[in-house]
């Protein structure tokens, strides 16, 4: 149950603002017992837990049996909970969790969000790039003169866009930003140029000191031809998978 980075369109094509709607969701997923990703820290940790009751002032999550994770979760100003509704992926955002008892147990609050995302795709299906067969973006320096270029490694990558991860110092990407004319060659297929625009940015310290970056990335009017070969991939790792 991983989040994902969503862009403007994709917000407005997959969320639910309905009140009465999100409550109705969220129910059900309290009443089936559906497990529940509750990240924190940047979207950089997170834990299992359960959805134990949601009203109209907000929802419960149960707390971990470890207590590093639920102060660290209650130090957190960005949470994402995701969790699955009728097959159907479900993901949405919290500013603050406050530390409450809820029938006898500690829990963590949540205000009802405004807003959830109910994420059923078909033509952006997103699959996790494999360490074996690794992808590369080239993105050309941002002089137009400039023959500089830096190469990021991929994430995950879907027909809408892709997860880029650097060491700070790499590369400054700056989010809302577009980048014109990236290269990504598909192994056993092509290079595809492309047209991306930072969505959103990420950071994560390792245990050495470095701090990695993590970039969401939106593809802008991909072309035809590349849409069929970015496609073409998914497909072929999508049905690696499921090789035994």
């Amino acid at each position: 149950m991983k989040y994902e980075i969503l862009s403007l369109s994709e917000e407005n094509e997959h969320g639910v603002v309905s009140a009465k709607e999100i409550i109705s969701v969220l129910k059900h997923i309290a009443d089936n017992g559906t497990r529940v990703a509750l990240y924190y820290i940047d979207g950089n940790y997170f834990i299992m837990t359960t959805l134990l009751d949601v009203n109209d002032k907000g929802l419960w999550l149960e707390q971990s049996t470890n207590e590093r994770d639920n102060n660290r979760i209650l130090e957190s100003d960005d949470l994402i909970i995701v969790s699955t509704h009728l097959n159907v992926k479900v993901q949405f955002s919290a500013k603050k969790a406050r530390s409450v008892e809820h029938q006898g147990y500690p829990a963590f609050h949540l205000p009802l969000p405004k807003c959830i995302y109910r994420l059923q795709r078909r033509d952006s299906f997103r699959i996790d790039v494999q360490t074996a067969k690794p992808l590369r973006c080239v993105i050309p320096a941002g002089e137009p003169d400039s023959k500089q270029s830096y190469e990021v490694a991929l994430m995950d990558i879907s027909a809408g866009g892709m997860k880029l991860t650097y060491a700070e110092g790499d590369i400054e990407l700056v989010q809302g930003q577009t980048y014109e004319k990236c290269q990504i060659k598909l192994p056993d297929l092509d290079t595809i140029s492309v047209t991306i625009i930072v969505r959103s940015l990420f950071s994560l310290s390792t245990k050495s000191g470095h701090t990695i970056k993590r970039a969401g990335c939106q593809f802008i009017n991909l072309s035809t031809a590349s849409n069929v070969l970015l496609q073409r991939y998914v497909n072929s790792m999508q049905r690696a998978k499921h090789v035994v």
